[in-house]
This record gives structure tokens, sequence and C-alpha cells, in this order.
């Protein structure tokens, strides 16, 4: 036999349980009436004061009432476009995806003809086929420029305004309604 196999358990001897048990039963008949006593005690001092405060409360909610309801008044506004924003919910879903399909599949198809461009021969710059519109419009205005006739051709004007003097067209301005209407079109073709 060794020396761990001669040493008695804790618990085996019995009078050392009875002595244990008689111990703890005196200490918790001692310990239980003053831990029911303070319980007691603060129960009633915690209720005393919460009654205190609930006269307290009542007043001060009462004045406070105006604030209160602000408070709630600007969380509500704070909250409304959320919650407006909330009613397209399966909207915001609906365009979300296809705006990450139509994302992925114009990068994949933009990866694609980018790859294909080179061996298909795609990738050379057309030949000029002309002039631009910028060179003509060049090319205009030194042939204008250039010929010195007028931009209106007397074909085109009546002969009453061919013979008209600037001062006459204004003395006959004041000849009547008629006469003046005609002569505010014949000026504003100019």
């Amino acid at each position: 036999m060794t020396d761990a196999e001669d040493v008695p358990e804790a618990g085996s001897d019995p009078q050392v349980r009875d002595l244990l048990v008689t111990a703890g039963k005196a200490i918790y008949w001692l310990v239980y009436p003053i831990a029911i006593g303070v319980y007691y005690i603060l129960y009633y001092v915690f209720f005393s004061l919460l009654f205190v405060l609930k006269l307290l409360y009542r007043p001060l909610e009462f004045v406070l009432l105006p604030v209160f309801y602000l408070g709630y008044f600007l969380w509500a506004c704070l909250l409304a476009p959320f919650r407006f924003l909330a009613r397209f919910e399966t909207l915001y879903i609906y365009l979300g995806i296809g705006a990450l399909v139509g994302g992925a599949l114009g990068l994949l198809l933009a990866f694609v003809s980018g790859s294909l461009q080179g061996p298909l021969g795609l990738n050379s710059k057309p030949e000029d086929s002309g002039r631009t519109a910028k060179q003509y419009r060049q090319d205009k205005r030194k042939k204008k420029a250039t010929s010195g006739t007028p931009f209106l051709s007397p074909g085109y004007s009546s002969p009453n305004q061919i013979s008209m003097s600037d001062s006459s067209r204004r003395s006959s301005r004041g000849k009547g309604v008629i006469g003046q209407t005609i002569m505010e079109e014949l000026d504003s073709d100019y």
C-alpha cells in the first residue's frame, strides 16, 4: 500500500460529516433572519423612495409635457423621409439589381469586344472621306469675303423697298395703322 491509500477521504468519516452538517445548519439559522430583515428593510426603503419620486414625477411630467411633445414631433420629422423612402423599397431593390446586372453585362461586353477587336482587325481608323464641317465653313466664309456680293439679292426685295430711302420709309410710318404694320414687317426683314 502506498501513502495515498492510507489518507482517509474528507467526507468518509461519519463524525466529521455530522459536524459539518450541524455547523451548516447553525450558520443558516443565524444568517437567515438577518438576511430576511435586510431584505424587508431594503424593500420598504426602495418602495418608499419610489412613492416619493412618483409624487415628484407627476408635476414634473406635467410641466415638461410640451418639451416631450416637441421632442416626439422632431423625432417624427427626422424619421419622415426614411418612412417615405421605405415605401419604395421594392423599387430600390428592382432598380438596384437591374443596375448591378446591367453594369456586369456592360463590363463583360466591353471586355469581349475589346479582346475581339485586335484579332478581327477592327482597330484601324477610317480614312478621311473629305472635308470636315469646320473646313467647309471656312471655305464658305472665304468665298463670301472674296465675292463682294450682297447677302440679299435684289430679286428677292420688293420694288417699293428698293426705291424708298430710309427717310421716306420713316415718314410713311405715321400714315395709318395698315401702313405702319406693313412697314414694321418690312423693317423686321433686316
